[in-house]
C-alpha cells in the first residue's frame, strides 16, 4: 500500500509539474498578425492621421508583451514617444511623433523629432484601443467610442503599459482636454 501511495503522489506531482510548465509556455507564446498605432492630429485634411503598422512575429513580440512594447518596436519605423513611467500607473505619454535622420547631421546617427501629439495646458494624450474588453464602449460616458477606418476604438480603461496585444489591435492616440 505504501508503494502504491508513493507512486500516486509521484504521478500527481509529475502531472501538476507538467501543467505548470505548459501554462508557463502558453504565457510567453509568439504572436502572429499585426498591430497598428494611429496618431490623430484632430484636424481636417489628408494629414490628419499618421499610421504605423507592426508585424508582431517579425518584431518578436510574445503574449506576455504589452502595448508599450509595440511602441518600442515601432521605433525602427520612426515612431518616437516621451513621457514618464511610474511603477504604479505605467507609462504616461506627454509627446509622441516621428523621428527621422537629420539632413545635415553633426554626428553619426543624429535624428530630428517632429511631434505630432504634444498637449499643452489642460490637454493630455488620450488612448483608445480596439480591444473592447480593455476600453469603454459606452458613448455616453467618458471617452466613448471613435470610428477609425471602419474599426471602432474605445477609450482605454488601462494605460499603454497594461494593454494586451492581439492580432489586428489598433492603439489610437489623440489629444483631449480634461
Amino acid at each position: 500500500m505504501k508503494k502504491f501511495t508513493a507512486w500516486m503522489l509521484a504521478a500527481a506531482f509529475a502531472c501538476s509539474f507538467a501543467m505548470l510548465a505548459g501554462c508557463a509556455q502558453g504565457q510567453d507564446s509568439p504572436l502572429e498578425g499585426t498591430a497598428a498605432v494611429v496618431l490623430d492630429r484632430g484636424t481636417d485634411g489628408e494629414d490628419r492621421y499618421t499610421r504605423f503598422t507592426l508585424d508582431l512575429a517579425e518584431a518578436g513580440l510574445t503574449s506576455s508583451d504589452k502595448g508599450i512594447d509595440v511602441l518600442e518596436a515601432l521605433r525602427a519605423q520612426g515612431l518616437y514617444y516621451s513621457g514618464t513611467y511610474t511603477s504604479s500607473f505605467g507609462a504616461y505619454l506627454n509627446e509622441i511623433g516621428i523621428e527621422t535622420p537629420a539632413e545635415n547631421p553633426s554626428y553619426e546617427g543624429e535624428t530630428v523629432q517632429a511631434p505630432i501629439l504634444l498637449p499643452e495646458g489642460n490637454n493630455y494624450i488620450a488612448l483608445y484601443t480596439s480591444v473592447i474588453e480593455e476600453g469603454n464602449p459606452d458613448p455616453e460616458s467618458w471617452g466613448g467610442t471613435i470610428e477609425y477606418d471602419g474599426t471602432n476604438v474605445y477609450y482605454a480603461m488601462l494605460g499603454i503599459s497594461s494593454l494586451s496585444i492581439v492580432d489586428g489591435v489598433v492603439y489610437y492616440f489623440t489629444v483631449a482636454a480634461y
